[in-house]
């Protein structure tokens, strides 16, 4: 009847409290939060390149991999540039259902195999690239079929040396037991050695994301979805956390007029306090393992999401509301305990609500400037927001510039730019020097921006071949070389840190 007398200066994270009386066992979940999310500093500020993993690569390793992350992390010390960006990168299905999107992944704790290099691996042949090493755009289905011939051979051939070193990371990551029973159900109806496949895959993903942003290299940044594939692990884990009769997505508006489905189950609001946030709790810490800043997709989803009934068209789905505030305290103790800032993606439409919780929280926003080309006045730059040129759904900045329909408004945008900007000096260039001399914490840029690229490699409300697939036309180290490139990451580099 008293309460309970909690220890003093319990550290910032979150603790379980277990009661014990009379024969009967009681837990729950105690929040130690910091005053603010993190990630904002209003003295430090940082630059950012982003370009998606699949993108780069070499003539001698011309498949996607996570080492290639590692080198272009590595070539941003020369240009004074802080952080590397990329698109998620959790596992997903790639052959039966096949999608590739990188915001529909079988699982948000669990890495995509195809990343990982050859190095380790028993040899396979590489898929026809063409003459000059390129072969046009990523082939998931043949790349993940080539890497689980790769992974079950190693499995299969595993001294017990190695063996030992899976069981004892298996032992300190439980989920990717699980993680790996799922996969080899699916596969094999449960062999062992495709488990263990699994299981390794997952270790020397650990490593070799591990290996990113040391010895002085810029840092690593990473994406988390809101949401995961209907048919992947998260609900065959966790069935109790899921209403698996219903999708997330978004109520008609100005760009969506019927609306949008995105087809992942919502979690229950209910359900997931009383687990005490524990999947939300474990994305957080697994990401902050890796990275210095993690982007939290649609942020708005923290505090409400658009659930649209099975059957249904998305404009008759309902608003379900979940308990924000103890799911933002959560987030930020988790992130305070990996060392992780916290960027909430918060473009279009934010009911007042959200963002008065964001700068309750002091939650970085983002800022980009595509946005924002036409209109009166340049448009303000909040000092808590991650600034971009633009993000990976909207189309390249060439593209939109370039375009004769555009004209107008690409002039009017650089007048207003002011005299400061020389009326032969490249748009981007100026927009760049713009982000730059802001306010915001950080500034980031698009790889493909800087190539003055025009081709999408999304196209938000369409599913269509082509898409989340494009490398870059030349191999990483010689598109970093291009003398467009490196007067753009000088320009970047020079945001005051």
């Amino acid at each position: 009847p008293g309460g309970v007398d909690l220890p003093d200066g319990l550290p910032v994270g979150c603790h379980t409290l277990r009661i014990e009386a009379d024969g009967h066992v009681a837990e729950c979940l105690v929040v130690v939060a910091p005053s603010a999310m993190p990630g904002f500093d209003p003295v430090e500020r940082s630059s950012c390149l982003f370009a998606p993993a699949y993108s780069l690569w070499e003539h001698d390793e011309p498949l996607p991999s996570f080492r290639h992350l590692a080198r272009l992390a590595d070539r941003m010390t020369r240009f004074g540039v802080d952080m590397v960006a990329t698109l998620p990168l959790y596992a997903a299905f790639l052959d039966q259902p096949f999608d590739p999107s990188p915001y529909s992944p079988i699982s948000r704790l669990h890495w995509n195999e195809v990343y990982l290099s050859d190095a380790g691996l028993p040899a396979a042949p590489l898929p026809d690239l063409g003459d000059d090493g390129l072969g046009g755009d990523v082939d998931w289905r043949e790349l993940a079929a080539r890497r689980r011939r790769q992974l079950l051979r190693a499995a299969l051939d595993a001294d017990d040396l190695l063996v030992g070193e899976l069981d004892r990371f298996r032992a300190a990551h439980p989920d990717v037991g699980s993680f790996a029973r799922f996969m080899a159900s699916r596969e094999s109806g449960g062999d062992l050695v495709v488990e263990r496949s699994h299981v390794l895959a997952q270790y020397l993903a650990d490593r070799e994301l591990s290996a990113i942003g040391h010895n002085g290299s810029a840092s690593l940044s990473l994406d988390l979805p809101i949401g995961s594939h209907p048919e992947g692990w998260e609900t065959w884990a966790h069935p109790q956390l899921f209403a698996t009769s219903m999708s997330v997505g978004a109520p008609p508006d100005t760009f969506f007029t019927e609306g949008q489905n995105w087809g992942f189950s919502p979690q229950l609001p209910a359900a997931i306090r009383q687990s005490g946030y524990e999947l939300w709790r474990q994305m957080i810490a697994r990401a902050g393992r890796y990275c210095d800043l993690l982007r939290i997709d649609h942020v708005m989803a923290v505090h409400r999401l658009w659930w649209v009934p099975e059957g249904q068209s998305a404009d008759r789905g309902v608003y379900v509301r979940y308990p924000h505030d103890e799911l933002l305290a959560v987030i930020a103790a988790e992130a305070a305990v990996a060392g992780v800032g916290i960027v909430g993606e918060n473009l279009g439409t934010v009911p007042p609500e959200v963002d008065a919780a964001l700068d309750a929280w002091n939650v970085l926003g983002m800022h980009e400037e595509q946005f924002h080309l036409d209109g009166p006045d340049l448009a303000e730059i909040p000092a808590r927001s991650v600034a971009g040129v633009r993000t990976h759904d909207m189309a390249p900045f060439a593209a939109v510039v370039d375009d004769p329909a555009n004209a107008e408004t690409t002039a009017a945008y650089r007048d207003r730019l002011g005299a400061a900007t020389p009326a032969d000096q490249p748009l981007l260039d100026a927009v760049i020097t713009r982000l730059g001399a802001s306010d915001a914490q950080i500034v980031v840029v698009d790889l493909d921006d800087l190539v003055d690229e025009t081709r999408p490699h999304n196209l938000p409300g369409r599913v269509v071949d082509g898409i989340w697939r494009r490398r870059l036309d030349r191999p990483t180290s010689e598109t970093l070389a291009d003398d467009r490139v490196v007067r753009r990451l000088e320009l970047l580099g020079r945001t005051p840190s």
